[in-house]
């Protein structure tokens, strides 16, 4: 009875951030082309570019770029992936994700592709 006390105690001790939390995303630069400012967004379910007037701060626009789709069964913090790296290619964006994933937005018609990483 003591020893089960014991490792009640001792679990009720560590702190309950510590089990099952993920490290938040590193914070990915944004790209500035032609008076707008292509950002990325997201939850970790699904990952987003956001363009916004960079005079004004206004949005314009968001694309989804790619959504999660999590298993019931598992933790779901530990499914979630982020936007990594964002880059300008001619009339497009480079995409990639934490699952070395990439993907091209289309900036003329908001469309994603998915694309072989370079």
């Amino acid at each position: 009875m003591r020893l089960r006390s014991f490792v009640l105690l001792a679990v009720l001790a560590v702190p309950t951030g510590l089990w099952g939390k993920r490290v938040p995303p590193k914070p990915v630069s944004p790209v500035v082309r032609a008076g707008v400012t292509y950002s990325v967004a997201g939850d970790g379910r699904a990952g987003y570019v956001v363009a916004t007037e960079t005079s004004t701060g206004r949005e314009l626009w968001r694309v989804k770029v790619f959504t999660v789709h999590t298993k019931f069964w598992m933790e779901e913090d530990v499914q979630w992936v982020f936007i990594t790296d964002l880059k300008s290619d001619a009339a497009a964006l480079l995409v990639r994700d934490e699952r070395s994933r990439c993907y091209r937005l289309d900036l003329n018609k908001k469309r994603v592709k998915k694309e072989t990483c370079h």
